[in-house]
């Protein structure tokens, strides 16, 4: 039932329907009838508790509508907290964080001599709270099409050594790869293969085989004219 009803039973004049006028529905108290119109539908101009204002229908007003909508907001902001654990435990970004966690604490994870093996841990604060985990993330440009790197690969994962790049660029930030720095540019194998199209398996060759570096490693292979 709504609360503080006119008790008086007025009538609006010429309009033939009750005055809702000052009574209160929830969290919304009428101001005045709405010139709106809907057919033989009748609206009221409402104020919440919160300060905004809602135009309503009658029929809505006294079933079923109780704010501007702020209610529902906070509502389902409680639902999202609540039990959260429980209720991420399916999204991407939970999964991202409990992997991160598995490989780096979890002697038993397949992954582990490779992360916590070799001293590669999680940071106190991602590690207590996926909730600081989640804010991170979504500060520094998370989506679902990207994977958790690390900057140094030497180090842990924490916010200050952390980024979040496409699935492709994760596998040129292994330790096995071979990163060679030339005129002040730091690249990968393949990243000079494409910079100066010369075939990676050449550039693979001389650097391994045959121990070549930069100048040597980098001379344009000969072709044989026809």
């Amino acid at each position: 039932m709504p609360e503080n009803r006119n008790t008086k039973g007025q009538f609006i004049k010429g309009e033939g329907i009750s005055d809702l006028t000052g009574m209160k529905f929830g969290r919304l108290r009428v101001i005045k009838l709405s010139e709106k119109r809907s057919g033989r539908k009748t609206f009221w101009d409402c104020v919440c508790d919160c300060g905004n204002t809602k135009t309503v229908r009658s029929d809505s007003l006294k079933s079923s509508i109780r704010s501007c909508g702020c209610l529902k907001k906070e509502q389902d902001k409680i639902n999202l907290t609540k039990n959260h654990r429980h209720k991420q435990s399916g999204k991407h970004l939970y999964i991202v964080w409990m992997n991160m966690k598995q490989r780096c604490c979890n002697k038993s994870d397949k992954a582990y001599e490779r992360y916590g093996g070799r001293g590669i841990d999680v940071c106190d604060e991602w590690k207590k709270s996926f909730d600081s985990f989640k804010k991170w993330s979504l500060d520094n440009g998370y989506s679902n099409n990207l994977s958790i790197e690390r900057i140094d690969v030497n180090k842990g994962y924490s916010p200050d050594n952390c980024t979040w790049i496409p699935i492709k660029e994760q596998a040129v930030n292994r330790r096995s790869t071979v990163w060679v720095e030339y005129q002040g540019e730091r690249l990968n194998l393949k990243q000079w293969s494409e910079k100066l199209g010369i075939n990676y398996g050449t550039l693979h060759s001389r650097y391994y085989r045959s121990g070549m570096r930069p100048p040597e490693l980098f001379i344009p292979v000969k072709t044989t004219p026809r």
